[in-house]
């Protein structure tokens, strides 16, 4: 029999996409047959979700916060309720394919890989794949790289490989790393949290894989989107961006080229009357001491970040 799994959904008022996702992931976890749970944490501060997952879905526990909390803090709550060693942190706008959680427990078997994602098919489409995901540095800046949201076929994106992260919507990893080295709330209220915590893994020595036989689906931003506008979501990306680089860039002259794009950037948006990359940087400079206060609490790194660059890619 496979190792038991938590899965941990955070979840405002998501009802809509409990009826359209829960009846998959269910139906899976009894074919599994492992002893697999389901946690659904309310982060809504209103306890509203108990009654009614209560009566559809019986064997489903709510944990209920009283207040909202956010994305990062009701993740960690209902992995602190969570039962089982492994964790599979699932968001309610995922929907799960038959056999997804077999090949990412297997994956965990080995003690060095630190977090494992599935291959996540932004809205269900097989040439639009999330999750094989990379970091690179270009001109001294940190950029997300997605090559296989382009649409263009890739065969290195049907292999099991590492990437830079897992997606924090769906992901495996263990209990006990996680609430050892949980979310920074440095990141709060949302986004780059989960890059961030795979990076601490990367940090140690540990690898981050991406396991294309495990196959969920993703309504981008199912939640989020439909709550906050999205000049705020793109300014909370994109300083936390910022932060990351302050609290993560190791190397001298990795951190000499990043100031000098700073102060491009600042004179280039200035210059160029660009109000809405001088808000991104604004909001970052705002939590600068965080960030630097962040980097202090890191324990001494086995990788440094152009060696995690390098690692943290398939090979060509």
């Amino acid at each position: 029999m496979s190792r038991p799994v938590s899965v941990v959904m955070p979840s405002l008022e998501d009802l809509d996409l409990f009826e359209r996702h829960m009846p998959a992931l269910l139906a899976e976890l009894e074919r599994r047959d492992a002893k697999d749970e389901v946690v659904v944490v309310d982060d809504t501060g209103r306890d509203v979700l108990a009654g009614p997952l209560g009566a559809r879905w019986p064997g489903v526990r709510v944990v209920a916060n009283k207040e909202n909390v956010g994305f990062a803090r009701a993740m960690t709550a209902g992995i602190q309720a969570a039962r089982h060693e492994l964790v599979f942190a699932m968001n309610p706008d995922v929907l799960v394919r038959r056999g997804f959680l077999d090949p990412l427990v297997a994956c965990l078997a080995e003690p060095d890989v630190w977090a494992v994602v599935p291959r996540i098919l932004l809205g269900g489409k097989e040439d639009k794949i999330e999750s094989w995901a990379f970091l690179r540095e270009r001109n001294g800046l940190l950029e997300l790289d997605q090559p296989a949201l382009s649409g263009a076929a890739n065969p290195g994106a049907l292999r099991l490989s590492p990437v830079a992260f897992a997606v924090g919507g769906a992901c495996l990893y263990r209990r006990a790393d996680f609430l050892a080295q949980g979310f920074d709330p440095l990141y709060e209220p949302f986004y780059w949290e989960d890059i961030d915590w795979s990076w601490v893994g990367w940090r140690a020595g540990k690898r981050v894989l991406y396991q294309p036989a495990s196959v969920v689906e993703h309504q981008h931003r199912g939640t989020i989107g439909r709550r906050v506008p999205p000049g705020f979501v793109r300014a909370m990306v994109e300083r936390n961006r910022l932060l990351f680089a302050w609290k993560h860039l190791d190397e001298p002259e990795l951190q000499r080229r990043h100031l000098a794009a700073l102060y491009r950037w600042a004179l280039d948006t200035y210059l160029e009357d660009r109000r809405e990359d001088l808000v991104w940087l604004a909001f970052a400079l705002d939590r600068v001491r965080a960030a630097l206060d962040s980097r202090k609490t890191l324990p001494p790194a086995l990788l440094s970040v152009s060696e995690i660059l390098r690692r943290s890619r398939p090979e060509e």
